[in-house]
């Protein structure tokens, strides 16, 4: 077909839709998208939209596997409108929410960050033949308003409405569908088979496994997949999910297509090394996790020296071959270790893996194996950006650390100092930073120009995405939060802190049921994430319903505490003799004694109506810079102190206007 004939092209594929001679659809899984009834249907059920998110969901499906950058989603949309990225966020994140996931665990709308968005599924176009009764049968409403489900809350939209006649939407609709038609064939036109590989592959390079325990080593098993992974990330045209987001399958037996699904990739690069007679011999096999075969199976074989040239001989070999399997480049700089330090490396390595297991104990470990790092190589700016890090996650954490809130702050920001100052553009220092001025200097513009910088300089880190969601959060910027979770989770499907912390950030947006969902498949995944209980207790509370609110804290406490049996006794004699208030007072007398930050004793005392206590709790929470104190405009435990001045006053001390 030549460019000549496009517009004499695009009236014959259009005439009939006008005409009411033929309709199209869209059909992807079990859905159906119907442009003309402006319908979603699920085996033959409609789904209730509001029009924009209707208009959203046509705009990505019409262009599936393909990226729609959000400026061009909000002109297909809203036109000449002003509207806010923060609403496409909402709408998607609404989507994401009805279409829920494949049959692997997989949603439909993949965030790319910084970008836009990218439907994912398989999608046919299928043309029908027009219904003659139907149209004689129903005539055309005035308004989409006039179509709109009832359930549907209005806030899912910003407030611009339109009056459409749905032939021409179905016009409008279909036009669009050519020129993504034409932008194909023209790629095809022009590069040939090269269309084949334009669809963004995913893959997660696993730690390498010795086949001899007594040979394992940091340095092979995590350090060979990170050099890797820096490689491959460094090229166009494949997501690659970081080290911090495998490196828990450092000691798990788990399948490689089991970790491949958790992932949500669709390769998986699984390898094992041995270690004879000088030598170090490495297998590695590109597995695709959808059909669970071994599509190539790379083999080397390197002398032993020094570690880090043994690393970089093994990421360009096999990096290269993996390029050259799916038709990449590189397009940036792959190095990316930030020492020659091998020993510092390898405490670097083992450090941030404990930290990723967010736990007390393991922070602890964290911060001692990085502060060797940097002892022994005092210019290695990647560990003192995790030092700072770990300091933090001790500054968040309960009363009964070894050192003050303060100290770890002050060894905090020294080490995102050191960072800076050996290089400026590091984006997990700037992070690090962020998450210091929200939850300590109380500083929000500080904090956010910070966590912007973060990103700027690494779209691709989920950890400053989180600590950007919680910011958000906290500020009552809510769309925003909860779709910065949805990147840092896309990022690192695996990380049950990231989810849980999405089920956080719904918990303030005020919507239980979805944070109830949320934290609940959180806990089916890890049924010892104690945490997760503890916000469950928390929305169950504020929907009233106090038995469940009992039996998740009574969780949460067995997993925190750990074998305690006259506290538990205690509170489930309190309870069933008194109901949940007696258990709350029976906890407000252990609270003092407890590791809980003092935020949730105010948190406590306003559940039981005693506001003075509750405020003097508040008063020494900030006294101590807990960094919740820049949640309490947005808990809605705290709804019943929202009216006395002391509130007010309090308000102003933590987030200034």
């Amino acid at each position: 077909m030549s460019l000549e004939n496009l517009p004499s092209f695009f009236l014959n594929l259009f005439e009939g839709d006008v005409n009411g001679e033929a309709t199209h659809s869209y059909e992807f899984k079990s859905f159906r998208l119907d442009l003309e009834e402006r319908q979603l249907l699920r085996n033959g059920t409609a789904l209730p939209l509001t029009p924009k998110a209707f208009d959203v969901l046509a705009t990505l499906v019409v262009r599936s596997g393909h990226l729609v950058e959000k400026d061009d989603l909000l002109r297909s949309v809203w036109g000449e409108s002003f509207v806010e990225e923060a609403n496409v966020a909402r709408i998607v994140h609404t989507l994401r929410r009805i279409l829920g996931e494949d049959e692997n665990g997989n949603k439909f709308i993949e965030t790319v960050p910084t970008k836009g968005y990218r439907f994912v599924a398989d999608v046919t176009q299928v043309f029908d033949e027009p219904s003659t009764s139907a149209v004689v049968a129903q005539s055309p409403p005035t308004s989409l308003d006039t179509v709109r489900p009832p359930s549907v809350p209005v806030d899912d939209e910003p407030a611009i409405y339109s009056k459409r006649n749905p032939r021409i939407v179905l016009f409008v609709a279909g036009f669009a569908t050519a020129i993504s038609l034409i932008v194909v064939l023209s790629f095809d036109f022009q590069w040939g088979s090269a269309g084949n590989n334009a669809a963004v592959k995913t893959i997660a390079v696993l730690p390498l496994r010795a086949l001899n325990g007594d040979d394992r080593d940091p340095l092979y098993d995590l350090g060979i997949a990170d050099s890797l992974i820096n490689r491959l990330s460094s090229t166009k045209g494949l997501l690659v999910r970081p080290l911090s987001s495998t490196r828990q399958y450092e000691e798990s037996e788990i399948d490689p297509v089991a970790a491949g699904k958790e992932q949500k990739v669709d390769y998986v690069l699984a390898s094992n090394y041995q270690i004879q007679e000088g030598k170090i011999r490495i297998t590695s096999q590109l597995i695709n996790v959808g059909s669970g075969k071994t599509e190539e199976t790379y083999k080397t074989e390197k002398e032993i020296s020094k570690a880090f040239e043994l690393q970089d001989a093994f990421a360009v070999e096999i990096g290269n071959r993996l390029m050259s399997r799916f038709a990449l480049h590189l397009s940036g700089d792959p190095s990316r270790r930030g020492t020659t330090n091998e020993e510092a490396y390898r405490l670097y390595l083992q450090g941030m893996s404990l930290y990723d297991r967010r736990s007390n104990e393991n922070a602890k470990l964290s911060v001692r194996l990085l502060d060797q790092a940097v002892q022994l190589e005092p210019t290695y700016a990647l560990a003192w950006a995790g030092d700072a890090h770990a300091h933090r996650y001790l500054g968040n954490m309960v009363r009964n650390t070894s050192s003050s809130l303060d100290e770890e702050y002050k060894k905090s920001i020294e080490a995102v100092n050191r960072a800076l100052a050996l290089d400026p553009n590091l984006s997990e220092a700037h992070s690090a930073l962020c998450e210091n001025k929200y939850m300590y200097e109380f500083d929000s513009p500080g904090a956010e120009s910070e966590c912007k910088r973060a990103l700027e300089l690494d779209p691709n880190s989920a950890l400053a995405h989180d600590i950007y969601s919680r910011f958000l959060s906290w500020a009552g910027r809510h769309a925003e939060a909860i779709a910065e979770s949805d990147i840092a989770i896309e990022l690192e499907p695996t990380s049950h802190f990231f989810k849980r912390n999405l089920g956080m950030h719904l918990f303030y947006a005020r919507r239980y049921d979805d944070a109830v969902l949320q934290l609940r498949r959180v806990i089916e995944v890890d049924k010892e994430f104690g945490n997760a209980y503890q916000w469950l207790s928390r929305i169950f509370v504020v929907q009233g319903k106090e038995t469940e609110a009992f039996e998740a804290w009574m969780d949460f406490f067995s997993r925190s505490s750990g074998k305690n049996p006259e506290a538990t006794q205690a509170y489930n004699t309190a309870f069933q003799t008194s109901g949940y208030r007696g258990f709350l007072l029976e906890r407000m007398k252990r609270f003092d004694e407890s590791s809980q930050g003092l935020f949730q004793g105010a948190a406590y005392a306003a559940e039981l109506g005693d506001n003075d206590r509750a405020f003097d709790y508040l008063e020494k929470s900030l006294e101590r810079r807990e960094g919740w104190m820049m949640s309490m405009n947005v808990d809605p435990r705290l709804d019943t102190l929202r009216d006395d001045p002391r509130y007010i006053r309090l308000l102003e001390r933590v987030a200034p206007r």
